[in-house]
């Protein structure tokens, strides 16, 4: 097979224009399309043979004797790397991006519904979010509620926002006012530490204060960092793709959302890092993404705490509107993330 820098300029040319033109209207090209639409100062024959040329090298295929060509999973990538792979979003639509984030409260759940919401909206797809999982649990800070007089309501708060309960049970009857003294204590010693962290400054406590860390540290340790909650959006921007027409495409689209199965299906095949990942058609590991094309990037905070957004579509994508809306998203909630960790580091 030819490698891509075997592409004449003319041969570049017609390929991109052919992803365009099939990108915005679904339908197969031919060469009198390219002929009419475009000025590229050739014969409509000479169109038809450079087609030829790209259909044998895997770039296009032909659907039907008489019809024109669509791009194949290559030449939908050779179009990524070329032509959409460093698109930036308009600076006017950054500008609104970013007021629409202004509008909502200092919260991470309202981000990740409006970045679910913007992302689907600017590319017509549907919009993936996850919410950003910790490598490790942070204790942001606990309060001590007493329930009767030898029941204690521990309520703790990760850095990540995550919320656990538990109850604590002393064998002598402790006031509210002790309580809330202790954790005040405690929360000056402990905040923004890791369980290992914690442990290493609990050991010269006693009493009271040891009891209360002890379940501190064991609440972090079983904290599921690792669960994963997905925010999908623009479902209905994907069902009105022709490709999502049937009632089984529909389905199988239904069933990769639901349940976590996308997840489960794309994590394995993510690399580390923190640029755009674009996956096209077979490109996928597993046969159930086949149909679509997936435009994915991570988000976060160092490498500490990260979540993954991105755009699930069919395989005919606008994929450098996908890539420009992917990242810039990604970078604005990696900005945001950093500014809410740093004011509860404060």
């Amino acid at each position: 097979m030819a490698s891509d820098d075997e592409l004449t300029l003319r041969q570049r040319e017609i390929l991109r224009l052919i992803v365009k033109e099939y990108v915005q209207g679904s339908r197969a090209v031919g060469s009198h399309t390219l002929i009419d639409r475009y000025p590229l100062r050739i014969s409509s024959a000479t169109v038809r043979n450079e087609m030829v040329s790209l259909e044998r090298m895997g770039y296009i295929h032909q659907q039907h004797t008489s019809a024109g060509r669509v791009p194949t999973d290559r030449g939908y990538r050779f179009y990524v790397e070329n032509y959409a792979v460093e698109s930036a979003l308009p600076p006017s639509e950054q500008i609104m991006i970013r007021h629409q984030f202004r509008q909502v409260e200092t919260q991470l759940e309202s981000w990740l519904q409006l970045a679910a919401s913007v992302l689907a909206g600017f590319a017509q797809n549907v919009s993936l979010v996850t919410s950003p999982k910790p490598s490790v649990s942070r204790l942001r800070h606990f309060e001590l509620l007493s329930l009767n007089d030898r029941s204690i309501l521990l309520i703790l708060v990760t850095q990540e926002s995550t919320v656990r309960q538990g109850v604590l049970h002393v064998s002598d009857e402790i006031s509210q006012l002790t309580l809330s003294a202790c954790a005040d204590r405690l929360n000056l010693l402990l905040a923004n530490l890791t369980s290992d962290e914690a442990r290493s400054k609990v050991s010269g406590l006693a009493g009271l204060d040891r009891i209360v860390a002890e379940h501190v540290i064991s609440t972090l340790e079983t904290t599921q960092a690792n669960a994963t909650e997905l925010h999908y959006h623009g479902l209905e921007h994907a069902l009105q793709q022709p490709e999502f027409a049937g009632s089984e495409s529909a389905q199988q689209l239904f069933d990769l959302l639901r349940g976590g199965a996308l997840l489960s299906e794309l994590l394995p095949q993510l690399s580390d890092g923190d640029d755009i990942q674009v996956f096209i058609g077979e490109e996928n590991r597993s046969e159930d993404l086949w149909p679509f094309g997936v435009v994915v990037a991570t988000y976060g905070v160092d490498q500490e705490v990260t979540g993954l957004l991105g755009i699930l579509g069919p395989r005919r994508m606008p994929y450098e509107r996908s890539i420009s809306s992917v990242r810039y998203m990604a970078r604005l909630m990696s900005d945001l993330m950093r500014d809410l960790y740093m004011t509860h580091d404060a």
